[in-house]
């Protein structure tokens, strides 16, 4: 081949080669390509030289920062899989805040539709994150394997996950859903109904689990369930569409959380002409900002997300710290806001 035709050919290849297609090129591992390229990798000469020759001929050049880093890069990695909440948006900056306090920065790694887990594994490896935050309530397997041969710690932020070796930091959602059904009861409501997402989700099964199981308790009969794709206001929405186009509609809602919430009360005095609270009482969780507006001055029950915040990261550094530190499961309590999309407070509730 012409020296000319090998310059037309560099030029047309991709720009952004990823450390995956180096590794599927070189027939190794995502994590062999990562320790070929760290001086202090444990790697093979005939590995690394099989790595360096792929990634010659792809025109793969190792990111600048991950190149220069030994055996800590004062990274911390936060995991996050939900934008549509704006909850996460606090939470993201109180958590990077918090990170800054430890002398460490973060880099964020935004698993959803646009990016997948094999490519968040990709920038943990090539960053050699010293530990990472999720907020997800669950741990895929690859990326569980990935942090596992790294040693990296993990802690999930938020919500329960089962059977993952990781610390978890979370508030008690069992308990929230057991005040929602109080508060709905003693403000008069008989016919209660929760709007959750995903039932796969812990979060979800536990804040209906603890919702049902007092309405049982106090000896309430009447009470259905629905679910929406998603925590978004258009998932609330459509979800209280169908809750309130069934044969049984309720007179109170418990949403899984505010974003939710909000968008199932618009609903309700939008598409259905009903008055919160004197026809529909609804409750919500997290107590975002937008639950204090005067647009829904939404009862929720609040997280601790301050304390969750500073556990966690707390945690995470204990961790790194420790390598042979066990797995925590943290839960906090959280607490009952009482606004006016209820009928009345509860006694002994904070309101704000």
């Amino acid at each position: 081949m012409s020296s000319s035709s090998q310059t037309a050919d560099k030029l047309s290849r991709p720009v952004n080669i990823t450390i995956t297609e180096v590794a599927a090129e070189a027939e190794v591992s995502i994590s062999a390509v990562s320790r070929a390229f760290n001086p202090n990798g444990s790697c093979s000469a005939k590995t690394r030289a099989k790595v360096f020759a792929a990634a010659e001929k792809l025109g793969y050049k190792p990111n600048r920062l991950a190149r220069g880093l030994k055996s800590s890069s004062s990274l911390i990695g936060i995991l996050m899989t939900d934008f549509e909440n704006p909850a996460y948006l606090s939470i993201l900056s109180d958590l990077t805040a918090t990170i800054q306090e430890h002398n460490c920065h973060s880099l964020l790694i935004n698993v959803g539709p646009q990016k997948s887990v094999t490519e968040a594994v990709e920038l943990i490896m090539e960053y050699h994150v010293d530990g990472l935050i999720v907020t997800s309530s669950s741990l895929p397997d690859e990326l569980v394997s990935a942090c596992q041969r790294r040693n990296t710690p993990v802690v999930i932020f938020g919500h329960h996950s089962r059977n993952a070796p990781a610390t978890i930091v979370s508030c008690d959602n069992v308990a929230g859903g057991r005040m929602a059904a109080d508060a709905l009861l003693d403000a008069g409501y008989t016919r209660p109904a929760f709007v959750g997402a995903t039932t796969s989700a812990p979060i979800t099964t536990d804040r209906q689990r603890g919702f049902i199981t007092r309405l049982i308790e106090r000896g309430c009969t009447e009470w259905t369930t629905t679910e929406g794709n998603q925590h978004s206001y258009d998932s609330g929405y459509e979800a209280t569409c169908k809750l309130f186009t069934s044969h049984a509609k309720p007179d109170s809602v418990f949403y899984l959380d505010d974003i939710m919430a909000c968008g199932g009360m618009d609903a309700i005095r939008y598409e259905f002409g009903l008055k919160v609270p004197e026809d529909i009482g609804i409750i919500g969780v997290d107590d975002i900002r937008l639950a204090a507006s005067r647009a829904y001055d939404l009862t929720t029950i609040r997280q601790p997300f301050t304390d969750m915040v500073n556990t966690a990261v707390t945690a995470l550094f204990e961790h790194i710290q420790d390598a042979s530190m066990a797995p925590q499961n943290i839960i906090l309590p959280c607490t009952l806001i009482t606004r006016g999309s209820t009928r009345a407070s509860i006694a002994g509730a904070q309101t704000a």
